[in-house]
């Protein structure tokens, strides 16, 4: 088999060709060695596909955020951090506070996209973390759920000395038929 005369006959109509085909040797293989060859790259790209389809774990999150550097968001009146989390499965979020008497803060997760849309906040107030208003969670708040999205995570402190502590745990994958 001469890969040169093969590449001209079968690709001699694209432009260029005769260029390429300069750079691959004119020079008679056996037929064994290329299937070989063939084999073994045909067996490393099902490998790989294997792996990344069924090995391949989701990420899990973990930030522990201050804001001794953060912006100063004034519409909010708070210090204001943003992060990114790409989460598609059963994750659980966990989410507490280092403060001291009289510090507050936000978190919002916003659902990436044309508009970003607001999906979930939680508000803390001298340590205790609230989702929405009714409902009151105390010091942690630790609740697993489906998800599939990019997300943004703002999060928001009245005081630089102010820590939240967020955990987004991969869990499990998402099974195939709960809705999106």
């Amino acid at each position: 088999m001469n890969l040169h005369s093969l590449t001209l006959r079968y690709l001699g109509w694209c432009p260029g060709i005769e260029n390429v085909a300069r750079w691959i040797p004119d020079k008679e293989y056996s037929n064994r060695r290329v299937a070989a060859v063939s084999v073994t790259v045909l067996s490393v790209l099902v490998g790989f596909s294997f792996y990344y389809s069924l090995v391949r774990v989701r990420p899990s999150y973990s930030w522990d955020i201050e804001f001794t550097d953060a912006a100063y968001d004034d519409a909010m009146d708070m210090y204001k951090i943003t992060k990114n989390a790409d989460i598609d499965g059963i994750y659980n979020v966990t989410i507490w506070a280092d403060s001291k008497p009289g510090e507050y803060g936000l978190i919002r997760l916003l659902y990436q996209g044309p508009r970003d849309e607001l999906a979930e906040k939680w508000k803390i107030s001298n340590g205790l973390i609230q989702l929405h208003i009714q409902d009151e969670y105390g010091s942690r708040y630790s609740s697993s759920g489906t998800w599939r999205a990019a997300t943004l995570w703002e999060i928001y402190s009245s005081s630089r000395d102010q820590i939240v502590h967020i955990r987004i745990q991969y869990l499990k994958e998402r099974p195939a038929w709960q809705p999106p």
